[in-house]
């Protein structure tokens, strides 16, 4: 009886020990996660806003994203219609940092 305590005794050692190291390291693998999701929004942040650039394409304005050499659409404004400022302009790119800029750009042009 006394070995039959004594092996319940040790089971229940063990078995609070490896709950605790269990705790822990969750604990540790909790931290980890947290300092890595805040590496990712350093390094988001610290990049260069995404946007658009406007430029002339086969005579018209054409919409890019981000540094992509080619258009991702193509609009129906002719160039040669906008005033000379906006044509120079386009020849550079016009950037614009959020859809509601590009939107307000768009709508000079067509107004």
């Amino acid at each position: 009886m006394e070995h039959t305590q004594v092996k319940i005794g040790m089971l229940l050692v063990s078995m609070t020990i490896s709950a605790v190291l269990l705790v822990v390291s969750a604990g540790n693998a909790m931290r980890q996660q947290k300092e890595i999701r805040v590496e990712k929004t350093a390094a988001l942040a610290e990049k260069e806003p995404v946007g658009f650039m406007l430029k002339e394409y086969q005579g018209r304005v054409a919409l890019f994203r981000e540094n992509s050499q080619r258009p991702y659409q193509v609009l129906a404004i002719e160039v040669y219609l906008l005033p000379d400022a906006d044509r120079q302009a386009l020849e550079e790119g016009i950037f614009a940092g959020s859809e509601e800029e590009l939107k307000k750009i768009l709508e000079d042009w067509e107004s």
